[in-house]
């Protein structure tokens, strides 16, 4: 919560940047291949491949700034702070199109009244969780049992998950801002370490399954436009979020960096593709090219952001920054 705050500002341009460009890139490729039907850009599936496109997986690239010793440069530090920005940004996009598209009639006015209705309750639901995390850590702490504090947390992040499915809203939207109002509290580290375990157990699992769920065969008639979106996918973030870098201190080299850290879409774009899967609002062959789109882009962007780490010329212009 801190890093969010204290960098939410400079970071927040690249973000917007990188959220806005790929999504209607995303929306404008789905209606030119002609995957949107007669809806166009406000289909349901156009809105969800932009939606995919918006993403951004920070792990790799945070594995990257780490190994080369570069977390505290300027670059690494915006990359760091724009993408929780963009996690923000990107859940509440896939919030707002998951409610529009359960919506009766699909429009920019019910577009309009989901995002209301999506901003409201993560900021109502992120405002509480703030004002309770205490409250809720030194009732955990009271507990003598073993396990007591992951065990009650995970409780509260599926009941915030499952109160906004009954609002009409992305699930993981819930648990994102139980996960922000606790990050605060001494009992986010202790949590982190007991689930260590947990995610080395599930995460190759989640992967496997979203593998799984990938209908080859289906995919052959949208072959071509993985590829085309994949293309887009790294422009579009590359541009995104490096014109505003660059407009805000950095040079070209340091808008690069930042703009191809800020490629790798991951398991974010694996969840936003399972959500619209499992939901009926994108096909088999949908899912496949989004499942061919986050390899070809978590695959290339290290390829890319070494060589780039690498030159010691400095990121940023002299007197900002």
């Amino acid at each position: 919560l801190k890093q969010f705050l204290r960098n939410a500002g400079p970071a927040t341009a690249v973000a917007i940047g990188g959220v806005v460009i790929p999504f209607f890139l995303g929306a404008w490729a789905t209606v030119a291949f002609g995957f949107a039907g007669p809806a166009g850009i406000w289909s349901p599936s156009a809105l969800f491949i932009g939606a995919i496109m918006t993403a951004t997986s920070v792990g790799i690239t945070a594995r990257v700034l780490a190994d080369l010793k570069s977390l505290d440069r300027p670059e690494g530090v915006t990359i760091l702070a724009a993408a929780v920005v963009d996690d923000v940004l990107g859940i509440l996009v896939l919030t707002v199109v998951v409610g529009a598209s359960a919506a009766s009639s699909f429009s920019a006015g019910a577009i309009g009244i989901v995002a209301i209705k999506a901003i409201g309750f993560w900021l109502g639901l992120t405002a509480i969780g703030i004002w309770a995390a205490p409250y809720i850590e030194r009732a955990i702490n009271k507990l003598r049992s073993d396990g007591a504090g992951l065990v009650l947390t995970l409780a509260l992040a599926f009941l915030a998950a499952g109160a906004a499915e009954l609002a009409g809203l992305a699930f993981i939207i819930g648990a994102f801002s139980i996960g922000l109002a606790l990050s605060a509290t001494e009992l986010a580290h202790k949590v982190e370490r007991e689930l260590s375990g947990i995610i080395q157990f599930i995460v190759p699992i989640f992967f496997v399954v979203m593998g799984m769920l990938v209908d080859v065969g289906s995919m052959t008639s949208a072959v071509i436009f993985g590829i085309v979106l994949s293309v887009l996918a790294i422009l579009s973030k590359v541009l995104g979020s490096g014109i505003p870098a660059l407009l805000t201190g950095f040079n070209f080299l340091g808008s690069a960096r930042i703009g191809v850290g800020m490629t790798p879409r991951g398991e974010v774009a694996l969840i936003i593709a399972g959500i619209g899967l499992s939901q009926g609002i994108i096909g088999q062959n949908l899912f496949g090219v989004s499942i061919m789109m986050t390899i070809i882009t978590t695959l290339i962007a290290p390829i890319i952001l070494v060589p780039l780490l690498k030159n010691e010329t400095r990121g940023t212009r002299k007197g900002d920054l």
